[in-house]
């Protein structure tokens, strides 16, 4: 199953059922959680697709998680990636089409597991203002992209 990612971008903020009911997610599995935590999450693993929702009765999507390097079976990230986004990502590209990030993480080592940079960039010409981070590897090669409401964010 694909899932058009514009489209839940477009939805952070909204309820779970109305993005069900949209035909935004036909994923079957509701999300997951347990009653005190703060958020329920749906992790959809062949899509690619990491979803955190609020744990209230509304569910409101608040965040998106793109895995892009997780070893896909034919190789090619499951999703059409919005523009211009796309699946091999080096930092230097980034910096090229996005410009200086607004803020970044050098790369760092945390009990022996090694984390490469991360940087945070602001989403222009969406319903709601969106920060887009991205996640890379020791090699400076992107790994995954998380979108979330720029009020969520907890930089």
């Amino acid at each position: 199953m694909t899932v058009n990612i514009e489209a839940l971008m477009r939805s952070l903020g909204k309820p779970y059922q109305a993005i069900r009911d949209a035909g935004i997610l036909t994923y079957k599995t509701p999300p997951q959680g347990t009653q005190c935590d703060p958020f329920l999450t749906l992790d959809m693993k062949k899509e690619g697709i990491f979803l955190s929702f609020d744990n209230d009765p509304l569910r409101a999507l608040g965040e998106i998680s793109l895995e892009l390097r997780s070893g896909w079976k034919d190789g090619a990230y499951p999703n059409e990636l919005p523009t211009p986004l796309k699946q091999e990502m080096s930092r230097q590209w980034v910096h090229e089409n996005f410009g200086e990030p607004d803020k970044s993480e050098p790369p760092k080592v945390v009990l022996n597991t090694k984390i490469g940079w991360i940087e945070r960039f602001t989403v222009e010409d969406f319903h709601i203002p969106l920060t887009m981070c991205i996640y890379y590897d020791m090699d400076e090669m992107a790994e995954a992209v998380t979108f979330l409401p720029t009020s969520r964010l907890r930089w």
